[in-house]
């Protein structure tokens, strides 16, 4: 359960930062469109998901340990 935990810990680090890098991009050119596209949209749902893992496990670790 470690390792699935820290699967979703470098997948949140990773779709965050993208994003980051796609806003930033975005306002510098507009017209590139990389935040309301297809791909940006599946990306964002890896995040959300990874999110929840990340944050089930957390929390089933803590129930654990009590």
């Amino acid at each position: 359960m470690n390792k699935l935990y820290n699967v979703f810990t470098h997948l949140c680090v990773i779709f965050s930062l993208m994003f980051l890098t796609f806003l930033i991009l975005d306002q510098f050119n507009p017209m590139m469109n990389f935040i309301n596209n297809d791909i940006s949209r599946w990306l964002l749902a890896g995040l959300c998901v990874s999110g929840m893992g990340q944050s089930i496990l957390r929390w089933k670790k803590e129930e654990d340990s009590k």
